[in-house]
C-alpha cells in the first residue's frame, strides 16, 4: 500500500507537498473545494513542478460542493459535468493517478419539525440519469475515476452504479469516516474496485476527521492486509495527520 495525505487546511500547495516529503509520505491528494487548490487558482503547471520537486505522487478529489450528479436540475448536472472536465484537464496535464469524486446528493424537506426524505421520488430519477450522463462520461475519461461513500447505495443508485462498475473502469474510494456513520457494504462487496481508502475517525453520528483512534472507527471491518492500493489520511492537520499514520503503521504491525 502507499501511504499518502491531504494537506493541512492552511498549508499551501508547496508547503503541503514539503510537509508530505519530510514525514515520509508517498503522495499528496489536493482536495478542490479549498480555495487554494481549486482549479480556478492552481494550475497543472504548478501541480508538475511540485510532483517533480518533491517527488510526489498526485491525486485529485474533486469539488463535491460545486457538483452534484444527480440533481434533479439538468442545468446542475451539465454545470457538475463542465467543472469535472475542467479537473479531469488538470488531472491529465499534472499526472493524477486517481480524481475521486462524489455523486451528489437528493434533496430532503423539513417538514412540521420533522426530517422527510422521500427516495421514491427520486429513485427512477438517479438511475436514469446516471446510465445516461454519468456511465459515457466514464467511458470517455482518460483518467482513473474512483466514486467514494457519501450517500446511501440503494435503489435506482445501486442498480445504476452496479452496472456501471460491470461495464466500466470505474474505480471506488472507501473513506472509513464515511462508513462509519452510514454503513455502505456495497463498498465491502466490491471491494476489489477500491484503489484508495480515506483515514479518518469519527464518533459514529457526525463527520469529524479525527485523528484514527480518537473515535469509534474500527479498521478490523476492512481486508486491509492485503490492500496495495494508496490510504489517504484525511484529517487535514498536522498533529492528526502524524497521528492517524503511527496509529496506521501500529494496527497494521499488530501493535496494540
Amino acid at each position: 500500500m502507499k501511504i499518502g495525505t491531504q494537506p493541512d487546511v492552511k498549508h499551501t500547495p508547496k508547503e503541503a507537498f514539503e510537509f508530505a516529503t519530510n514525514n515520509g509520505f508517498e503522495h499528496v491528494e489536493i482536495l478542490m473545494d479549498h480555495p487554494l487548490y481549486s482549479p480556478d487558482v492552481l494550475s497543472y503547471n504548478e501541480l508538475i513542478e511540485l510532483k517533480w520537486s518533491y517527488d510526489l505522487e498526485l491525486l485529485i478529489h474533486s469539488p463535491a460542493t460545486t457538483t452534484n450528479f444527480i440533481a434533479t436540475s439538468e442545468i446542475m448536472r451539465k454545470a457538475s459535468y463542465a467543472e469535472m472536465q475542467r479537473v479531469l484537464h488538470i488531472a491529465d496535464r499534472a499526472g493524477a493517478e486517481i480524481v475521486t469524486f462524489h455523486i451528489g446528493w437528493n434533496p430532503g424537506f423539513v417538514n412540521n419539525g420533522s426530517f422527510y426524505f422521500p427516495q421514491e421520488l427520486f429513485d427512477e430519477h438517479n438511475e436514469r440519469v446516471l446510465l445516461k450522463e454519468l456511465k459515457p462520461f466514464i467511458e470517455k475519461s482518460e483518467i482513473l475515476l474512483a466514486l467514494e461513500n457519501t450517500i446511501a447505495i440503494r435503489g435506482g443508485v445501486e442498480r445504476a452504479i452496479k452496472e456501471i462498475l460491470n461495464e466500466t473502469e470505474l474505480a471506488l474510494t472507501l473513506d472509513l469516516g464515511h462508513y462509519n456513520i452510514q454503513k455502505c457494504e456495497f463498498f465491502l462487496k466490491n471491494f476489489e474496485r477500491v484503489v484508495n481508502i480515506h483515514l479518518h475517525d469519527n464518533n459514529g453520528d457526525k463527520d469529524e476527521h479525527l485523528a484514527l483512534g480518537r473515535g469509534k472507527v474500527d479498521l478490523s471491518l476492512f481486508p486491509l492486509a492485503n490492500y496495495e492500493g494508496y490510504m489517504t489520511i484525511e484529517t487535514r492537520e498536522e498533529n492528526s495527520i502524524l497521528e492517524t499514520k503511527e496509529y496506521l503503521f501500529r494496527y497494521l504491525e499488530g501493535i496494540p
